[in-house]
């Protein structure tokens, strides 16, 4: 059968044989990447080196990933770069794929994140989920905004170390501005005990509800955390992952 296949591809699939050969030179070139650049955050301290090692990694890998359309390096340098990629990044990720071919190679997630994402950029009107109290309440929302003239949509996890180390300037936040600002925290955290132990751990006074069917990351397509969403009195997406000093000036 592999011998029916060679011959077939010589013949007659010359042009598409060679796409696949330049599929698995990417998929070579993509893990050499990865290492080296494993190797570089490895040797630095500074994070706005290894932010900048990381920007310059996520551009080139997003550069393999045009360079064969369709091909399975496509698929796979996509999946493993999708939550680092800029929104225009990612519709032109999509743009290079088989649309018949995304659900069958399971990007099909990946796709609906996306969407998700244009539908709640900034500017958007924000989308309505319900998530849960600890004593099982269900709160919408839509319950929250317009109560104050901000809402910080704030979406971690006990787990997320970054998370964790958001919580102090969100307090900072609160204690400047909480006569404007608001925030609720949303847990995507698979534990109800994790997620309650670092409520108390860390102090946090503002509500906290748990996205217990993930409906508020599906609506946001959130596939990576710490992510907050700034919301307006109007109920208009102003910003996502806004820097604290971004919010203050927005409140400001």
């Amino acid at each position: 059968m592999k011998r029916v296949y060679f011959i077939l591809c010589v013949a007659v699939l010359f042009a598409a044989c060679k796409k696949e050969d330049k599929s698995a030179k990417l998929l070579e070139d993509f893990q050499a990447l990865n290492d080296h650049v494993s190797e570089q955050l490895k040797q630095t301290e500074s994070p706005a080196q290894a932010d900048s090692i990381i920007e310059a990694y996520v551009n080139e890998a997003f550069a393999m990933q045009q360079a064969a359309p369709g091909s399975e390096a496509s698929y796979v340098i996509l999946e493993d770069i999708y939550y680092m990629l800029s929104l225009p990044q990612k519709e032109q990720a999509f743009v290079i794929l088989d649309p018949d071919s995304i659900e069958a190679r399971g990007m099909q997630r990946y796709l609906e994140a996306f969407q998700a994402e244009q539908r709640t950029m900034a500017g958007s009107p924000f989308t309505d989920f319900t998530a849960f109290s600890k004593d099982g309440a269900a709160v919408q929302l839509s319950s929250l905004v317009g109560q104050k003239d901000f809402l910080l949509v704030d979406f971690w996890a006990s787990w997320c170390g970054p998370c964790r180390r958001s919580m102090p300037g969100l307090k900072e936040l609160l204690a400047a501005h909480g006569d404007r600002l608001s925030i609720v925290g949303i847990s995507v955290d698979d534990s109800e005990e994790s997620w309650l132990q670092a409520v108390e751990a860390l102090e946090i006074t503002w509500l906290q509800l748990r996205d217990v069917n993930d409906e508020g990351s599906r609506a946001y397509g959130i596939t990576a955390i710490p992510h907050t969403v700034l919301i307006n009195r109007d109920g208009i997406i102003l910003a996502h992952n806004p820097e604290h000093e971004e919010v203050a000036e927005l409140i400001k």
